[in-house]
């Protein structure tokens, strides 16, 4: 295992939920049955698994209904069968998971907020971006709190004028980490504004309350917004703003889970596996950017494809890898599936002031169980009941010969 997507989740989860499969159809227990019996239930959370983690919330059984129920999963055998009249193996694959995000390195995530002349709040933090979209996200809490336009914010990664600490990006932490800070940011700032609202107004800070980007007088008509705050109390030197502040939080594991379902057909005078549906309901605590969290999942899914149906490192007999480049190492390209259907439920934690849980690993921890169940669904019936990753066409035609 290394710094891989997952790094170790999407491999205990595929083995724990092949594990299950396999219990299920050895003993004749049924599959989606012996899964509801194992959850933990709402009222025993928080839990403590005894591995040194405790799950702090789970809706087990919300995820898993609804996940059966849109992917249509009681009446899969109606579409076995219209699959077998065309000669095409179809099969289905169930999975649920539990991952941990991590903690960090650090006792806490900090961020500096710094109004700019033009009126443009910059933030400074020690997590940088590679894709995963800082800007957009961090911007939107900013907004979301204190009403300033997403084009009044900045987003900036490295050095600040004063030391910073924070994990930075890494075990789908940066949004509730560093996001934390920058609410814990927003908080301050507007305990600043909210004085300097009332000194505009002449009025006492406790007759103010905050709404739409705005201080408004509670007895009378009477208001002064953000925006105007800001350009009002602009230093005409190079002094700090007032409402210049340092956001932190600390934040703790979170545990994000799904129930991914996946249908494949198998062409067996080819071994080609083509991926028909996908399905995927995942817990993700409260999302703020839905988009990115689409995205991510999507992501992840199809990474998980990778490694389940392509990308393998072999070695031969002196150690010499022999898929060392794209003439011989294959990766998902566009078109090996059509649509992923993804949806979230909102199970909120405590672990952190925004009360989200990590995405980036969801992705590929449902993917890789789910997938593999559903090819050995579809080649059980053929006596099969066995078969390491990746599932190429090669590997899936000798099977069906022997």
């Amino acid at each position: 295992m290394s710094a891989y997507r997952g790094a170790g989740r999407p491999d205990i989860a595929y083995a724990i939920e092949r594990l299950i499969d396999h219990a299920a159809h050895e003993h004749g227990f049924d599959l989606v049955a012996l899964r509801r019996m194992n959850f933990i239930k709402p009222e025993q959370f928080p839990y403590d698994n005894h591995m040194g983690s405790v799950y702090d919330s789970g809706e087990f059984e919300l995820l898993l209904k609804r996940a059966i129920e849109v992917s249509d999963f009681n009446h899969f055998e109606s579409r076995r069968a219209n699959a077998a009249a065309n000669n095409r193996l179809r099969g289905i694959g169930l999975a649920c998971f539990i991952e941990c995000s991590a903690a960090g390195t650090t006792n806490k995530d900090q961020v500096l907020g710094r109004f700019t002349k033009d009126g443009v709040l910059q933030i400074l933090g020690v997590t940088g971006a590679s894709g995963q979209g800082h800007e957009t996200s961090f911007g939107q809490i900013v907004t979301t709190a204190t009403g300033l336009h997403a084009d009044r914010i900045e987003y900036l990664a490295g050095p600040a004028s004063k030391a910073l600490i924070g994990s930075g990006t890494g075990g789908s932490r940066s949004l509730y980490g560093a996001g934390s800070a920058v609410q814990n940011l927003c908080e301050q700032i507007l305990e600043k504004s909210k004085e300097l609202a009332a000194q505009h107004l002449q009025v006492e800070s406790e007759d103010l309350h905050f709404d739409h980007g705005s201080w408004h007088l509670s007895a009378k008509n009477g208001s002064v917004s953000l925006d105007d705050l800001i350009k009002k109390f602009q230093p005409v030197d190079a002094s700090a703003h007032p409402l210049d502040a340092q956001g932190e939080a600390s934040s703790g594991s979170t545990f994000p889970n799904g129930c991914h379902i996946a249908e494949v057909e198998i062409d067996p005078e080819t071994g080609v596996c083509e991926i028909v549906n996908y399905t995927a309901i995942d817990d993700l605590g409260v999302v703020i950017s839905p988009k990115l969290v689409k995205g991510q999942i999507h992501g992840g899914v199809v990474q998980g494809i990778g490694q389940a149906f392509f990308e393998q490192a072999i070695y031969d007999e002196s150690g010499q890898l022999l898929t060392g480049s794209f003439m011989d190492y294959a990766m998902p390209k566009t078109g090996c599936l059509m649509q992923i259907h993804s949806e979230h439920i909102e199970v909120v934690t405590k672990s952190n002031i925004l009360g989200s849980k990590g995405v980036g690993e969801s992705g590929c921890s449902g993917s890789l169980p789910a997938l593999s169940n559903a090819v050995i669904n579809a080649l059980r019936p053929k006596g099969i009941w066995e078969m390491d990753m990746p599932y190429t066409p090669p590997k899936i035609w000798e099977a069906l010969q022997g």
